[in-house]
């Protein structure tokens, strides 16, 4: 079974630590970006530390909404072997009363979204868990939460 270890979703891959994580019972889908999407050649950055060590997304983009409403960051290829995808704030995807991005702060519940794939296999941070932190300009921040298994996952991401 894969395990989340490090890689680089742009063209130079670069493996590194390889966690012991495991992907039973995830699921990840982003709500920013369709199958055929290819996220890549843009400025934005993510890097997702789990216990074992530490995955390197770079190359992608990085979307606002209207009014800084939400944030989408999305690298690689969504149904490739390697993507990192976020959205926070008020997104067409989330209910109406959701909290905005704009002024930045910590979102989460209905609020955020966070997903990864590695080698292939799709994870998703814990809805209940999941906690996003955007810098005041919406241009990058932290998140946190556990999947599914229990296993804590944090990192950061920047456009």
């Amino acid at each position: 079974m894969p395990s989340p270890g490090a890689s680089n979703a742009g063209p130079a891959a670069t493996p590194a630590a390889s966690p012991a994580a495991s992907p039973a019972a995830s699921t990840a889908a982003s709500p920013a970006a369709t199958a055929e999407a290819d996220f890549t050649g843009g400025t934005a950055t993510a890097t997702v530390t789990l216990p074992g060590g530490a995955l390197t997304y770079a190359g992608g983009s990085c979307e606002h909404g209207p009014e800084d409403a939400w944030v989408a960051v999305n690298i690689g290829q969504p149904n490739g072997a390697e993507y990192f995808g976020l959205i926070a704030g008020r997104s067409p995807y989330s209910p109406t009363d959701v909290r905005t991005a704009a002024g930045g702060g910590t979102l989460k519940g209905d609020a955020v979204l966070v997903t990864y794939r590695h080698a292939g296999s799709p994870f998703v941070l814990d809805h209940d868990s999941a906690s996003v932190f955007l810098v005041v300009d919406a241009s990058g921040g932290t998140f946190s939460g556990h999947l599914a298994d229990g296993t804590n996952v944090s990192g950061k991401f920047a456009c």
